[in-house]
C-alpha cells in the first residue's frame, strides 16, 4: 500500500466527534433549566405535593434519571425552582414602582401633609395599583399563584420557608417607604398590613372566572387600603 493509499483509508475511518467541555456544560445547564420550569409548572397545577421526580421528568419531556442526576432530593429540585422564579425580573412591578416614586417626589413635605393633596394621592395611587393588580390577574395568573404557594405552603421546608420570608420582605420593603411618608409610628408594621390585604385580593380574585372580576370593584377595595395609609380612615 503506498503512501496515498494509507492516507485514503485512514480518512475512510469513522471520526469521533468531540464535544468541548464548554458544550457539555452549556447543554447540561439547559437541561437543568428545563427541568426547573418544568418543576414550576408542576408546582402551579398540582402544588408542593404533586412534584414527584417522575411528574417533573414527564413534564420536562427528559428521562427520570436526569431529574436524580441534577438534584440530590425534591426539596432542592423545589427550592431552585422557587429561586429561579423569584430572580426573575418583574419590569411590570418596576415600572408601577417607579411612577409610584415619580409621582410622589412631585408633592412637598408640606403638600402632602394636606388634606386635599392626601385625597388626591389615594386616589391616584389606589387607580395606579388596581391597574396593576387586575393586569396579574388577567395577563399572569400563573405567577400569582406560584406565590401564593411560595408564601403559605413553604413553612413545611426549611429552604422554601427562608427564601419564602425573603422574598415577602423584598416586597415589603418598597410598600414600607410608602407608608412611611405619611407616617413615623412604626410604617414597616402598616406596610406588612398592606402587603397582606393588597396579596388577599389577589389570590381571592384568582378564583374568579375571568368574565366576573370586576377592575372597579379591585380599586375601590385598594382606594380604601390607599386612604388608611395616607391618614383618611374615615374615608
Amino acid at each position: 500500500m503506498n503512501k496515498a493509499q494509507t492516507i485514503t483509508a485512514a480518512d475512510s475511518r469513522p471520526q469521533r466527534r468531540y464535544v468541548s467541555t464548554r458544550t457539555r456544560r452549556s447543554q447540561g445547564e439547559k437541561t437543568r433549566r428545563k427541568i426547573l420550569n418544568a418543576t414550576l409548572k408542576v408546582i402551579c397545577r398540582d402544588g408542593l405535593r404533586g412534584v414527584t421526580h417522575r411528574s417533573v421528568a414527564t413534564e420536562a419531556n427528559v428521562h427520570l434519571s436526569l431529574t436524580t442526576y441534577y438534584f440530590t432530593d425534591i426539596e432542592q429540585m423545589m427550592l431552585e425552582a422557587f429561586q429561579l422564579f423569584c430572580d426573575q425580573d418583574k419590569p411590570e412591578l418596576e415600572s408601577v414602582l417607579s411612577s409610584a416614586r415619580d409621582y410622589l417626589n412631585g408633592f412637598s413635605s408640606q403638600e402632602l401633609r394636606r388634606r386635599d393633596t392626601r385625597k388626591q394621592v389615594c386616589k391616584a395611587m389606589a387607580e395606579l395599583t388596581g391597574k396593576h393588580v387586575y393586569h396579574q390577574i388577567v395577563a399572569h395568573p400563573e405567577s400569582l399563584a406560584l406565590e401564593q404557594i411560595l408564601f403559605n405552603e413553604s413553612r413545611l421546608y426549611g429552604g422554601l420557608r427562608q427564601l419564602s420570608q425573603r422574598q415577602r420582605l423584598k416586597q415589603i420593603e418598597p410598600l414600607t417607604n410608602l407608608c412611611r411618608i405619611f407616617s413615623k409610628n412604626h410604617p414597616e408594621i402598616s406596610a406588612e398590613l398592606l402587603f397582606g390585604s393588597i396579596t388577599s385580593i389577589e389570590y381571592h380574585a384568582l378564583k374568579t372566572p375571568r368574565d366576573e372580576l370586576d377592575q372597579a370593584h379591585i380599586t375601590a377595595l385598594l382606594r380604601r387600603l390607599m386612604g388608611w395609609v395616607v391618614g383618611l380612615q374615615s374615608e
